[in-house]
């Protein structure tokens, strides 16, 4: 919400009258007289016009909050029982977009649902065009950098709380436009409106203006039917997003989630109504978005890491019914898949098939297949995959240097020293010519060794070659340094970078601290708090949530501290926090209960309990994430009775869950009740 503006000095007259009709509108307000109050703002919007500091007399925040919410819960009956007249309409109109500037546009959509509500589909598109001309993009969305810092705390793509705080009431608003697009049959503006601010619609909105139309309950069910499509259509129409989202359901426990969102993308593809193309290819008018080979590839993935190989067999069915033949991408896909679990003889299986269907490995492919056999200990066919695609593809150029430096990492995590030796010479007088991953697979190796001899060596020809290090570099020498009892080790490292032409910032400190918490040394820690303190007295470089955050998970986390004296660390380390002026968010709770409840500490999840009531202390909301990863935490920990108190906590809130809560709530009952039998 927009801060209330400072006054400015005002003529006497004109200081007397805002003050009156601000006293009148006040009294308007606790009558509940909506017709009067408007009328009193009215008028003295029209005298704002004619002063040369308009600003000074606008009402303040708290008096268009009082007036807004009068406004919603009186505006649909009033103007139900007496029509309002054009001009009375216009009033309403007005302020309800101010309101929409400094408080919330709720109004707004009470105005939207008393047309729709009249089946003036028209004047509710006009009145959300002229919405969407007041309100610029930026506006409405949060500034890069502000996503860029969120996405690197949060556990999920999106963040409920930071949405609404910044958009509030304009998800009603798209709401109320696709409304009107589903009165005329136009799914395909639908979309438009949806995605024109770049607004996530959740359950909740959904809920709350479908209340609104539960008189009419044929457009209730078809705006239902919309809405849920074009959720599903916006994030098949943003890949990367579909991706993670797939991604992030990649868990046994998250299979049913998974399946029933899988069943939307085939239904949208085969169903009555289809509006998603299986492939780019086949875009049409009425197919509006498209599955990528990522998309597919993410569902195949998902599946196997669900331990559904039926499922993830399934797509590939759907695909052949689509007529797509997957693609070399979709097939290393599958291998890496297989490289992550270790499985080499599924690899070679999924090789062989791809093989014969007539599709030919690129680089990717031969570098998954290298992984995956290097990784389940069979060195031998994974040095002949890697001979047979220097003799099939070359591999000298750029697009080689994943699979050498899979090469080189496989031969050193076996101990064949001499041969990645040879590789690399070979690499640097040949090509491909070795890269940063080139030399923090041998920094690695060295550190490993404690061999300081190869670490300069390394460092030295990564200078010849103009190869600046980054935070695995120097995270691994700093280690190595710690390693044998270095006490300047930090100074070391920032000195190296330095010397490296890299001035460090704050990301920088803040990778290199994570890495160090990350090791769950004594040695590690102190280091770690060392290059905080270097932070804290550099008025340049300031720690910040994330550099604080890096620190007390691993705090959380922490095998080598007894328990009282990590919660004594943690204290001093929350003085210093608020000390700098650097508060808690939302996604820095997610991040600690996750933490405390990933902890061995058996009386972790007091921890975690402790964040949550923190989190209704200081008045940050706690949402459908935060629930999900205390009520995971608890069951994965065995703590049922804990995770039962906490359901009921959770539906006391009035919070509403969402389709995979009220899950986790009706499995934590059932266990309840088997216990209890």
């Amino acid at each position: 919400m927009a801060q209330t503006q400072s006054r400015r000095a005002l003529l006497k007259v004109t200081k007397d009258k805002f003050n009156v009709t601000l006293a009148e509108i006040g009294m308007a307000v606790k009558r509940k007289d909506l017709i009067t109050a408007l009328q009193l703002w009215q008028g003295l919007e029209d005298h704002r016009k004619i002063l040369s500091d308009s600003e000074a007399c606008r009402l303040p925040d708290s008096t268009i909050r009082e007036l807004h919410n009068l406004f919603m819960s009186h505006s649909l009956s009033e103007m139900a029982s007496h029509p309002w007249a054009d001009a009375m309409m216009k009033t309403a109109k007005d302020f309800a977009l101010q309101a929409a500037k400094y408080y919330s546009a709720e109004a707004f959509s009470m105005l939207m649902v008393h047309y729709i509500n009249s089946g003036d589909s028209q004047t509710v598109l006009r009145l959300y065009d002229e919405f969407c001309q007041t309100f610029d993009a930026e506006d409405v969305a949060p500034p890069a950098s502000q996503v860029e810092e969120e996405s690197s705390l949060a556990l999920i793509e999106e963040n409920d709380y930071e949405l609404e705080r910044v958009n509030p009431g304009r998800a009603l608003v798209v709401i109320g436009a696709v409304t009107a697009h589903a009165m005329n049959d136009s799914f395909k503006a639908a979309l438009a409106a949806h995605n024109s601010f770049g607004i996530t619609i959740r359950v909740h909105h959904k809920k709350k203006f479908l209340r609104y139309l539960q008189d009419n309950a044929p457009l209730s069910r078809k705006v239902k039917s919309y809405l849920d499509r074009l959720i599903v259509a916006s994030l098949v129409n943003r890949p990367p997003s579909l991706s993670r989202h797939v991604m992030n359901m990649g868990h046994p426990k998250a299979v049913s989630d998974l399946q029933s969102f899988y069943r939307k993308i085939i239904d949208g593809i085969f169903g009555e109504e289809p509006y998603i193309a299986a492939h780019p290819s086949t875009l049409s008018d009425s197919k509006l978005v498209s599955m990528t080979e990522s998309g597919w590839t993410s569902f195949q993935t998902s599946f196997i890491r669900c331990e559904r190989i039926d499922l993830a067999a399934k797509v590939w069915d759907d695909l052949a019914a689509a007529g797509i033949k997957p693609g070399v991408s979709m097939w290393t896909g599958l291998l890496d898949t297989y490289a992550d679990l270790r499985n080499s003889k599924q690899a070679m299986a999924t090789w062989n098939m791809m093989l014969q269907q007539d599709t030919l490995p690129d680089h990717l492919s031969y570098r998954a297949v290298v992984s995956a056999l290097f990784d389940d200990g069979n060195a031998i066919a994974a040095l002949e995959r890697f001979k047979e695609y220097q003799n099939v593809l070359g591999g000298r150029d750029g697009l080689g240097i994943p699979v050498y430096n899979t090469v080189l990492r496989g031969l050193l995590r076996i101990n064949r020293f001499d041969d990645a030796s040879g590789l690399l010479k070979d690499m640097q007088s040949h090509g491909p010519e070795p890269d940063l991953f080139s030399y923090n697979t041998f920094l690695g190796y060295y550190g490993r060794q404690k061999n300081f001899k190869g670490l300069a060596d390394v460092l030295s020809h990564m200078s010849t070659s103009k190869i600046q290090g980054d935070v695995v570099t120097f995270s691994t020498i700093l280690s190595a340094l710690l390693s044998i009892g270095r006490k300047d080790a930090s100074t070391t490292i920032m000195s190296l970078m330095r010397k490296q032409g890299i001035k460090p910032n704050v990301a920088t400190y803040t990778a290199v601290i994570d890495s160090q918490m990350r090791e769950q040394t004594q040695a590690n820690f102190e280091a770690a708090l060392a290059l905080l303190d270097k932070m804290e007295q550099d008025d340049g470089i300031k720690p910040n949530e994330v550099t604080y955050t890096a620190i007390l998970a691993g705090l959380y986390r922490a095998q080598w501290l007894s328990r009282e004296k990590a919660d004594s660390i943690r204290k001093e380390i929350v003085a210093k926090m608020r000390g700098n002026g650097v508060t808690f968010r939302l996604p820095t709770y997610h991040i600690l209960i996750r933490a405390a409840l990933d902890s061995p500490d058996e009386m972790a999840y007091m921890d975690a309990l402790g964040l949550i009531q923190e989190m209704k202390n200081n008045g940050i909301p706690r949402v459908g994430n935060t629930w999900y990863i205390l009520l995971g935490g608890l069951m994965t920990r065995g703590l049922w009775d804990v995770a039962y108190e906490m359901a009921g906590t959770i539906l006391g809130s009035g919070h509403e869950p969402n389709a995979t809560l009220r899950n986790m709530i009706h499995q934590i009952h059932k266990q309840r009740i088997n216990t209890t039998l």
